[in-house]
């Protein structure tokens, strides 16, 4: 249970359920009832739990004195049973009355909670099995489970809460205490917390939005001795400016974006236009291997038909021309004709 060497039983002369309940940090346990202890049906099923349950039982109940119990074996097992016994004695009429003179007096201490006022906090084990975790504090006022203080032993070291010779199980006081301890005691329940006193977060007055912590943090996690590891500044550095590049180009892409798909549009469209006008015209090639003589060759005859074509036209002129010249003939020989007429008949 909670039983170290600095809590050996060897020298006192106070009964050992009273010697146990005034240990160092176990402020939380209530002194059971001799008489529960003694009725063997309500330690029904504990004897597999631990060993040597007969010396145990005896050990607590005065049978044996301390010189007789020198054994820590003994004694730790004799802490196991009175855990289990307490769970079992603090849900009945006799244990809730003794719980509920230390919840009054702040004996189990107060809620962290700053919102909660220093709403008075009650006893709880997560689990009902011996040896699984640690008893916690919860509090009636926000609903919630917190670990208890650390507790200084006597020879001036903080005893762990997370397990160990030190550490209270969370089976001495179980998971029903609690609550069966607030509905029997309903007047003790106190209001819950109004919605607006949850605290805010804020950087220079400023709300800090939800979506500032999704993004995965640079920072390494803290080892066992709450300091970074070796390469800690190595890696910062190079996480930080990969980070600021991130966070400086985020911006830019988002603006530049839609301009780059609109400039992407435009090309496609020139490029379009441009292969549609400047498509070339398919040219018919030789079917043979005498491509370079076969137009040569009709390099030549369009010539030749050229020549024949400027022969023709230039006969054709010559022709127009001797027309001509035979028409101005046919007329002087007309007019000739009309002036001999004329003469004859004056």
């Amino acid at each position: 249970m909670a039983y170290n060497e600095d809590s050996s039983a060897s020298g006192h002369d106070e009964p050992w359920i009273q010697w146990f309940c005034g240990l160092k940090g176990h402020e939380m346990f209530c002194q059971v009832e001799r008489a529960y202890i003694e009725d063997g049906f309500n330690l029904y099923g504990l004897r597999a739990c631990v060993s040597n349950y007969s010396d145990c039982l005896d050990l607590i109940l005065d049978r044996i004195g301390p010189e007789d119990s020198d054994d820590s074996h003994l004694t730790q097992s004799a802490c196991t049973l009175y855990g289990l016994i307490h769970a079992r004695y603090i849900v009945t009429t006799h244990g809730l009355d003794s719980m509920y003179n230390k919840y009054a007096a702040k004996e189990f201490g107060t809620c962290p909670l700053v919102q909660c006022n220093g709403q008075p906090v009650l006893p709880v084990g997560l689990r009902d099995e011996i040896g699984v975790d640690t008893a916690k504090i919860f509090c009636p006022k926000c609903k919630s489970v917190y670990q208890p203080p650390a507790i200084r032993s006597r020879s001036g070291h903080h005893s762990s809460n997370s397990g160990g010779g030190g550490a209270v199980d969370g089976a001495a006081f179980g998971t029903t205490f609690p609550h069966l301890f607030l509905m029997t005691f309903n007047n003790l329940v106190p209001d819950p917390l109004p919605p607006n006193s949850t605290y805010i977060p804020r950087v220079f007055g400023f709300r800090v939005h939800k979506s500032a912590h999704r993004q995965g943090g640079t920072y390494p996690a803290l080892t066992s001795n709450g300091r970074r590891g070796a390469s800690y500044a190595q890696r910062h550095v190079t996480s930080s400016r990969r980070a600021g590049g991130r966070a400086a180009a985020a911006p830019v892409q988002q603006v530049a974006a839609p301009a780059a798909k609109a400039a992407a549009k435009v090309d496609k469209v020139e490029a379009a236009t441009k292969a549609a006008t400047n498509t070339p015209k398919p040219s018919k090639k030789p079917a043979d291997g005498n491509g370079d003589g076969a137009a040569a060759e009709g390099g030549e005859a369009a010539k030749e038909k050229a020549a024949e074509g400027g022969e023709g036209n230039s006969s054709k002129k010559r022709a127009k021309s001797d027309g001509g010249k035979n028409s101005g003939s046919n007329s002087d020989k007309k007019n000739t004709k009309r002036q001999k007429r004329g003469s004859g008949v004056t």
